[in-house]
């Protein structure tokens, strides 16, 4: 750590799996896909930011870890909520790729004020395409938590894998293990990791190990820790089913807690997305029949439904999960939208999958824990309706009891400007969520519920929302074919978690 002009310097974790445009061959055993990425960092801070992203090879075979191409580049973003966009597909020399070479590795970003940071991974130029979308990770710890882990499963998407990331955060090398969970809540194999370096990540590809290990249709959970003292580290998952890819961060041993919010619920609608939720059992002890409650309330635009109630048929191991899946559970009312709050006797985390099931498209993102009190959401990248077929929707969640009013700034990014679009930011104030509801900003849309006229088609940049209460929420990305019907098929749907703040 060093201070320049007296503030402490920030550091942004990135695990960054890259595949240069045009590189032949997979960039992971999991997909027969070439992936790449780019990522969009945003300031957080007070005043303007200047900073150093810096690229490490992938940690493979004992070797790797290092400096990647030119090392690093520096970067500056000159206001409160301003935006640069790092493309690591872009010619040698572009931001986000200083020469680099193809494959995958990892990203640690050092700056002089808060910044957040969202990473898109597409297989760009391929038809069926795949895509998936996670926000950075501003601390590590000691150990996190993935509640659903597959290998080589049939799905109704299409053969399910596994990929789990992970990325030393410690300023010196550490020992990685990687515990797989059975249903039953044993360990069914632990993968080691031995002195992975200070900033590298390590790919753990379950497709590639031996049935002997863990037999092919296996599912379940996973811990992954660092055995090393004072080692901390972050992880997240890639789940590949099929074409689609649905990314999402593991959770952090200090994350559980007894009450969570899933701000969107969807069961067989026609359009043939379900929500899937999975719940792992993180308290040290098991978790009884019927002691997760999860409460689904209807959203207002749907008639003819009452509240759903759904609890755990079965009891949970410490360190295992359990599912509920809106996909096979034909209990589970087809047609039903809306946003639930799942309630434990014990701590658990969750996270919840978006599935398109007749299209193959899919995203996820990690639910929300209740007890929040920051009254502050930052998303790095909006989007209305690019000419590409971009677009975002953002849901924000009340986490109190009562009435919320927030004020919801826009702010474009530079790039938008220098492109001729308008330098000005967009302000809408007196925003109503009522207790515990959601509010969503659809980008996608022109009119209607939801949507924002004020924006421009072809607008982005990055949003602010400011609250009387506590809120929390998660971002959609899709390309709409409305928009650019030359859209290659595949999965084209992304998601992620906002950034908060007090």
């Amino acid at each position: 750590m060093y201070k320049k002009n007296i503030r402490m310097t920030i550091r942004l974790m990135l695990s960054v799996a890259i595949a240069l445009a045009g590189v032949t061959g997979s960039w992971a055993q999991s997909t027969t896909k070439s992936l790449s990425t780019n990522f969009t960092l945003v300031n957080l801070g007070a005043g303007p930011a200047s900073g150093v992203v810096q690229y490490f090879t992938e940690f493979k075979d004992s070797t790797g870890g290092t400096p990647w191409g030119s090392g690093s580049e520096s970067f500056t973003i000159d206001m409160t909520g301003g935006q640069v966009i790092f493309r690591q597909y872009s010619n040698p020399g572009d931001p986000g790729n200083p020469n680099l070479t193809p494959g995958g590795g990892s990203v640690v970003v050092t700056a002089d004020q808060p910044l957040g940071a969202v990473v898109q991974i597409l297989a760009r130029g391929q038809n069926p395409t795949s895509s998936g979308a996670y926000s950075g990770f501003l601390n590590g710890a000691s150990s996190f938590y993935v509640p659903l882990v597959l290998k080589k499963l049939s799905t109704a998407s299409g053969l399910g894998n596994s990929q789990i990331v992970v990325q030393n955060t410690s300023s010196f090398p550490v020992d990685v293990w990687i515990r797989l969970i059975g249903p039953d809540g044993s360990a069914v194999y632990t993968k080691t990791v031995n002195s992975l370096p200070s900033n590298a990540s390590f790919y753990y590809d379950v497709s590639l190990e031996s049935p002997s290990n863990v037999p092919d249709g296996w599912y379940g959970s996973a811990v992954i820790e660092t055995p090393t003292s004072g080692g901390t580290i972050i992880a997240l998952s890639n789940l590949f089913t099929g074409d689609a890819l649905q990314t999402f961060n593991a959770f952090s041993v200090s994350s559980p807690t007894t009450k969570w919010f899933v701000p969107l619920f969807t069961s067989r609608l026609p359009n043939s997305l379900n929500t899937p939720i999975a719940v792992q059992n993180l308290s040290g002890e098991v978790i009884e029949s019927g002691q997760i409650l999860v409460t689904c309330i209807p959203d207002p635009s749907l008639s003819g439904f009452s509240t759903l109630i759904m609890t755990n048929t079965a009891p949970i191991p410490n360190t295992s999960a359990y599912y509920f899946n809106p996909v096979i559970d034909m209990n589970i009312p087809a047609g039903f939208y809306g946003s639930c709050v799942i309630e434990s006797s014990k701590n658990i985390v969750a996270f919840v999958q978006m599935r398109f099931i007749a299209t193959g498209e899919a995203a996820a993102y990690e639910a929300i824990p209740a007890g929040g009190t920051d009254r502050t959401v930052i998303v790095p990248l909006i989007a209305k309706r690019l000419p590409n077929g971009f677009a975002t929707a953002v849901t924000i969640q009340n986490l109190s009891s009562i009435t919320a009013t927030v004020t919801i700034t826009y702010t474009p990014s530079p790039e938008y400007v220098a492109n001729g679009g308008n330098g000005t930011q967009i302000v809408i104030p007196g925003q109503i969520i009522p207790p515990y509801g959601s509010l969503i900003h659809n980008h996608r849309i022109t009119s209607g519920p939801g949507s924002v006229p004020s924006l421009p088609d072809g607008w982005y940049g990055t949003l602010i929302v400011r609250s009387d209460q506590p809120i929390n929420g998660f971002v959609q990305l899709t390309f709409v074919r409305s928009i650019n019907p030359a859209l290659p098929g595949g999965d084209t749907f992304m998601a992620h978690n906002v950034f908060t703040q007090p």
